[in-house]
Parts: C-alpha cells; sequence; structure tokens
C-alpha cells in the first residue's frame, strides 16, 4: 500500500515537475495548494528525505522520479517567498514536514547502499 501512494505520489510530482518549465508557478503551486492535506505532507516528507540522502551521500544521483518529487520543496518555498501561495499556512505546515524529514535524513547512520535500496525509484 505505501509503494502505491508513494508511486501515485511521485507521478503526481513528475506531472507538476515536466509542466513546471512551461505551464509556470503559478498554476503548480495552485496544484499543490488543492492537494489533501496528507498527500501534500507525504509528498514533502519525501523531498525532504531525497534531499537529506543526496546530502549525506553524495555519490547517489535522483533519477527523473526523484526530482520530480524533488520539485515539491522548490515550489513550496516560492509560494511562499514569492507570494503565491494562495494558503500561506498549508505551505508552512508542508514546509516544516519537509524540514523533519530533511534533518531526520542527514542526521540517519543507515548507510548510502540501504537508503538506496530502501526507495530504489529515487535513486540511480
Amino acid at each position: 500500500m505505501s509503494r502505491i501512494l508513494v508511486t501515485v505520489i511521485a507521478g503526481i510530482c513528475f506531472t507538476i515537475s515536466t509542466g513546471w518549465a512551461g505551464q509556470g508557478d503559478q498554476q503548480n503551486i495552485n496544484y499543490l495548494a488543492r492537494m489533501a492535506d496528507g498527500k501534500l505532507h507525504r509528498a514533502a516528507a519525501i523531498s525532504g528525505n531525497i534531499y537529506g540522502v543526496l546530502k549525506r551521500c553524495p555519490a547517489l544521483r535522483p533519477s527523473e522520479s526523484g526530482k520530480a518529487m524533488m520539485a515539491v520543496s522548490i515550489l513550496l518555498y516560492d509560494g511562499l517567498n514569492k507570494h503565491l501561495a494562495p494558503n500561506p499556512a498549508k505551505f508552512e505546515r508542508a514546509i516544516r514536514v519537509f524540514d523533519g524529514a530533511y534533518r531526520k535524513a542527514v542526521l540517519s547512520k543507515v548507510n548510502c547502499q540501504t537508503e538506496k535500496a530502501k526507495d530504489p525509484d529515487s535513486y540511480r
């Protein structure tokens, strides 16, 4: 069940990141704003985990799916910093989830190969 949820969220985020180049930030930020809180928090946590693992394990490279998940945090921060978020409190909560996941991943003592094995879709 968890793998299915991650796949669905990755698909959503991949759609966001591929559309990001041509459609502009505002449409993608609005899309995140319409997401349910739980789904947005899960996407933010995945994004934070990927950033944290990449900081701790520089030999790992993100896959296309991983890059799409990384775009979530960029959109969250852009939504707040550029005052584009329709619901700033929702974005602030999601950023706190992102920051917590990032901090946890950076401080983790799990080796890099294990991290890659836990989430093979996010890393090459």
